[in-house]
């Protein structure tokens, strides 16, 4: 069977994507860039914001279009947009001929050709088919999320995190590095959690196993809630020059009012946060993201949050406006913030940030740096440092 594959959302989305494409590759089916002409399309999508629902559903409105057309014969769904709708999306796209739910990736076979594929359950970990630039790929060390922010919606749609073992994590990286992966970045929804859950690894010792492998390799870091960035999970990332001084904490606000709200109130203040982890690596690179207009959010909560952005030095900041979710505790709270000024204070986050990248840039000037190489055009080889993450810094 020829088979066209759209994926939509993050970068733990995309590993569900190959490890589907690795059991399809095994079952004899074979990919196609353009859905027209494929004997079957699959869509992983991503259901997050409402942003994402909305674009999840034109995509499937589009492959559906196809179907009818006659040049796509089978549509099959999965990620997200199926844990949140379920059989409800069935009923409002009727042209769908299958859904694989994203903790039965092993169905997809079934549900793309019709037929069972059998599938190694002694297997440490599903081999998966790579998408990226062979250089690099992520590494997924656990699912679901078990910190249940207000606003929301993961851990109703992947459940409560559980951790992947240690070992199947290790030896996936060893399956990495043969590929000739360069750049392995560890991810899940949380990923300072890994072995919360079982009671006996810790992210910090996971770091040191996946850097036991010979070999000049980068390891990389993302998502890390505020309360798991600790001394001993530090350490862990000085004692190995591979392990890059690079760290994805997504602070979300810095208004203890607000932080409260957003059932984030536990965790210690970002600004303790950052004095620790400069303590430890006075050269790290930072990317957080920061979010505006949430419910009850005052001026003078705004206005925090501005003096944060101009002091905290940070190098990488994403800034989103609040969407309001249904079926989320704050999308029933008071003092809902008006959209349109949301965005408007979004804007104000990211005018400022400019200015602190400008000088945090000008700092760098005449510093060496090793850097990855991503390809040519037709200015020259590019490529990024340590300090950049694929795909969001540039």
């Amino acid at each position: 069977m020829k088979i066209s594959v759209v994926s939509l959302g993050c970068s733990k989305n995309l590993v569900d994507t190959e490890v589907m494409l690795g059991y399809l590759a095994r079952s004899g089916c074979r990919f196609v860039d353009n859905p027209e002409g494929a004997d079957c399309v699959l869509i992983n999508t991503c259901s997050f914001l409402t942003e994402a629902v909305e674009e999840s559903l034109d995509r499937i409105l589009e492959l559906v279009q196809l179907k009818k057309a006659g040049t796509v014969q089978r549509v099959v769904v999965t990620g997200c947009a199926v844990s949140r709708f379920g059989e409800d999306l069935l009923e409002q796209i009727p042209e769908i001929d299958a859904f694989v739910h994203p903790k039965s990736l092993e169905e997809v076979v079934e549900a793309v050709t019709g037929v069972r594929a059998a599938v190694n359950l002694q297997s440490p970990f599903p081999e998966r088919l790579l998408s990226l630039p062979s250089h690099r790929a992520y590494l997924k060390v656990g699912e679901g999320c078990s910190n249940h922010c207000t606003y929301c919606m993961i851990p109703r749609l992947r459940g409560e995190f559980e951790s992947r073992s240690i070992s199947s994590v290790v030896e996936e990286t060893r399956w990495l590095l043969e590929q000739g992966v360069r750049e392995i970045t560890l991810v899940s929804q949380d990923t300072g959690r890994f072995g919360v859950d079982k009671g006996d690894k810790t992210l910090a010792e996971l770091i040191q196993s996946v850097l036991n492998f010979p070999g000049n390799y980068w390891l990389r870091v993302l998502y890390l809630h505020p309360s798991r960035v600790n001394s001993a999970f530090l350490e862990s990332l000085e004692t190995d020059a591979r392990a890059c001084r690079y760290l994805d904490i997504p602070f979300q606000h810095v208004s203890e009012g607000v932080l409260g709200k957003m059932g984030r109130g536990d965790a210690p203040h970002p600004r303790q946060v950052l004095e620790l982890v400069r303590a430890h690596m006075p050269d790290v690179f930072i990317r957080t993201t920061l979010m505006t207009g949430f419910p009850g959010e005052k001026p003078a909560d705004f206005r925090e949050l501005i003096r944060f952005v101009r002091e905290s030095g940070i190098h990488h900041l994403g800034v989103f406006p609040y969407s309001r979710e249904d079926g989320t505790p704050a999308a029933s709270m008071d003092d809902q913030v008006a959209p349109e000024l949301a965005r408007e204070r979004a804007q104000i986050l990211i005018e400022e940030q400019e200015k602190v990248s400008r000088s945090l840039l000008k700092e760098l000037v005449e510093i060496e740096f090793e850097v990855l190489g991503e390809g040519d055009d037709e200015d020259g080889s590019f490529g990024r440092h340590r300090g950049q993450a694929p795909e969001v810094d540039g």
